[in-house]
């Protein structure tokens, strides 16, 4: 009787030992179905920022709605390294998931070949790395960004007899994919206007005082600017700044990105012609729906035939006073 006793006992404690490393271990299709909740970190390139809050509220809405553990993490101000080590210690607390955006490919994928090695699947957000591995990439198409905001403008200056435009376009940094791609998205349909140049192309750091610095020093070099394009959220609300304290607005037509609130009030106010918002929200949304369904269902995503684009865009569109207040039913659809 003691033997069989014990024989029962050391069963009951290997299988609870196993399952308790199912548990502390399991992720992907095992753990989802076993009922365990998923959990999926977003690294993001800045942490409290009103372009990425948009994203937070997304994956946050998404998680109660989906049912999985929701943790937002990253740097105060871009940071590669810093994303890197959230990104480490993601890996290291064995996460089933991982969100982020490769805004420094080469310092970042080592990080993504040790998820990759692990079988940790990690979706790209906002910027894609053909050369990191990924489960899917998901983000607003920069080409047809810089499209819509090229027909806007020349829309706009053919109204005033298409004028001369000599134009500053300012970006977060100069290795950031997005921004270049944007920037190039906007040079490639503005060879389309009569007569417009880009005098000078500059970097923020993602930052309004150096925007702003930036700015300042550009428009006494360069006095023939009469156009600012912004490929980073701070690029426009910065222009404004500048351009309301040299008292330029009759002169300067703004251009900014997002749909930050100070950008709106800066349009409704005049200052900022118009921006074009990204679809953070739904952005961070595709994002998680596709962790849950291949974590859940083993489903794999389509993946565009082209490593350049996106697998899924997200959308944009352009903001003026003419549609301030009904935009957002507009990207809802």
């Amino acid at each position: 009787m003691f033997r069989k006793l014990s024989k029962v006992l050391i069963v009951a404690v290997a299988l609870l030992a196993i399952a308790g490393l199912a548990f502390a271990g399991g992720q992907g299709d095992k753990g989802a179905k076993g009922g365990k909740k998923l959990n999926i970190v977003f690294v993001t390139p800045l942490i409290a920022h009103p372009v990425w809050d948009v994203a937070r509220a997304g994956f946050e809405d998404t998680a109660k709605r989906l049912g999985f553990n929701a943790q937002y993490v990253g740097p105060q101000g871009i940071d590669p390294a810093e994303m890197v080590n959230q990104i480490e210690i993601a890996l290291s607390s064995k996460v089933d998931g991982v969100i982020t955006m490769p805004i420094a490919p080469t310092a970042m994928r080592p990080v993504f070949r040790k998820a990759a090695e692990i079988k940790t699947p990690v979706v790209f957000i906002g910027a894609i790395d053909p050369e990191s591995p990924s489960l899917a990439t998901v983000g607003t198409d920069e080409d047809n960004l810089g499209k819509i905001g090229s027909d806007a403008i020349k829309a706009y200056f053919a109204k005033k007899g298409n004028p001369p435009l000599r134009s500053v376009v300012m970006q977060s940094t100069m290795d950031a994919s997005f921004a270049i791609k944007a920037r190039d998205g906007y040079l490639k349909y503005m060879a389309q206007y009569p007569n417009f140049k880009m005098v000078v192309n500059e970097f923020c750091n993602s930052d309004m005082l150096i925007a702003m610095q930036k700015y300042e020093s550009v428009f006494k070099a360069y006095p023939e600017i009469n156009l600012v394009i912004g490929v980073c959220g701070e690029a426009g609300p910065a222009a404004a700044k500048v351009v309301k304290e040299q008292k330029l607005q009759s002169k300067m037509t703004v251009i900014a990105i997002d749909d930050v609130a100070e950008t709106l009030d800066l349009i409704r106010d005049g200052t900022i012609y118009g921006t074009v918002a990204q679809n953070f929200y739904k952005m961070a949304q595709l994002c998680s729906e596709i962790l849950v369904d291949y974590l859940k269902n083993g489903k794999q995503p389509a993946r565009s035939a082209d490593k350049q684009k996106y697998d899924f865009d997200s959308g944009a569109i352009f903001v003026t006073k003419e549609n301030i207040d009904s935009y957002k039913d507009a990207m809802k659809n």
